[in-house]
């Protein structure tokens, strides 16, 4: 077998891994009883705001971590857009990240977000979700559902989508770094 093919089979079996790990994750996932939310104290426009507040008038919550002066969290929140018009009514929607509220504000304006954003510079949130570590001191985005039952806050899910080792992401994004801008 070729050097090429040898790459390209090893490319299969690891992708095939990755599939059945992130199966097994989901299953994983599912099958775990929800675990109780402190109601964090975030900073937003309006003032401090508590995480129950941020629910309005629905029972679930989603919240997309966005890591602290990352244009590709900008990018990806900007796409995430046209799918939160069409959430809204179903769950409450937000955006948070460990980046002082200032400079998320600016960010905000730049990409002319219309969910809600607030700073967890504030409270543990970033760290107690696993997306703000010694390793990553600019966070990591992803995902947190939450749900809430009478007044306490249950975590649904969580889902890092990056940096990590490999992302499937990372392969348009390296595209991207390598397209002729001329």
């Amino acid at each position: 077998m070729d050097e090429e093919g040898r790459l390209e089979r090893e490319i299969e079996v690891l992708e095939q891994e990755i599939v059945t790990k992130q199966l097994r994750l989901l299953e994983l996932t599912r099958n775990h009883d929800m675990s109780t939310l402190s109601n964090y104290v975030f900073l937003g426009a309006e003032g401090p705001t508590y995480l129950s507040e941020m629910f309005t008038l629905n029972t679930d919550l989603a919240l997309f971590h966005v890591m602290a002066d990352c244009e590709y969290c900008d990018v990806w929140l900007s796409a995430i857009e046209q799918l939160a018009g069409a959430m809204r009514g179903r769950m409450a929607l937000a955006v948070v990240s460990p980046e002082p509220l200032e400079r998320l504000a600016s960010r905000a304006d730049r990409g002319a977000w219309t969910i809600p954003f607030y700073s967890a510079q504030s409270c543990s949130f970033s760290e107690d979700m696993g997306f703000l570590r010694s390793d990553t001191p600019v966070g990591v985005a992803g995902i947190v559902l939450c749900q809430i039952e009478e007044n306490r806050i249950y975590l649904s899910a969580k889902a890092p989508f990056g940096p990590s080792p490999f992302c499937s992401l990372w392969i348009f994004a390296d595209r991207l770094n390598h397209v002729d801008h001329s």
